[in-house]
């Protein structure tokens, strides 16, 4: 084998070996779970790999940028301003998927997502993804059921962290009423 040979046949594995990587993390999204494997492979092939360094913002608030990311390593800062303040409303890392609504809709970003340290992420792309959905219809009920079962999640972990009646603010309760 020649050696440009042997170096072609090394990057082929190594993007195999990047594809089942992502198709892997992709079975593991809570919104993504049960969908049929065909579909799930034709999404892992859409997805690029994307690495932010420290600082970098990969949502901003009042855009509509329609991406969805899957964090693979690093952590990211969710962060919420109003005015001259800036406050960090939660740590995100690996196995997080964020964005989902943008795949779904046009929805504005309420918060900025940035960089703690340097982070890799999966993207994936509202026209792309909803191309796929037009391929396989039948899995659109399955995300539907997918994201009820998310929105039920929300309202139990709220209730387990205190009771209703020490629970500071009973708006953050109810969001399983939608």
């Amino acid at each position: 084998m020649s050696l440009s040979t042997e170096k072609v046949t090394k990057q082929e594995s190594k993007k195999t070996s990047g594809f089942q990587e992502d198709l892997e993390h992709l079975r593991q999204v809570p919104l993504l779970r049960g969908l049929d494997y065909e579909c799930l492979k034709l999404l892992a092939m859409l997805c690029s790999r994307i690495t932010f360094i420290t600082g970098d913002q990969l949502m901003v608030p009042g855009e509509d940028d329609g991406h969805a990311f899957l964090i693979l390593s690093g952590r990211v800062h969710g962060i919420y301003s109003e005015g001259d303040t800036r406050q960090v409303i939660r740590q995100l890392g690996p196995g997080t998927f964020v964005g989902s609504c943008a795949l779904l809709g046009k929805p504005q970003r309420l918060f900025t997502l940035q960089a703690k340290e340097e982070t890799m992420t999966l993207r994936l792309n509202r026209e792309e993804f909803q191309k796929t959905l037009q391929q396989f219809p039948a899995e659109i009920f399955k995300i539907t059921a997918n994201l009820v079962t998310e929105l039920v999640e929300w309202d139990r972990s709220l209730l387990d962290i205190q009771s209703v009646e020490k629970l500071a603010d009973y708006r953050a309760l109810g969001v399983s009423f939608l």
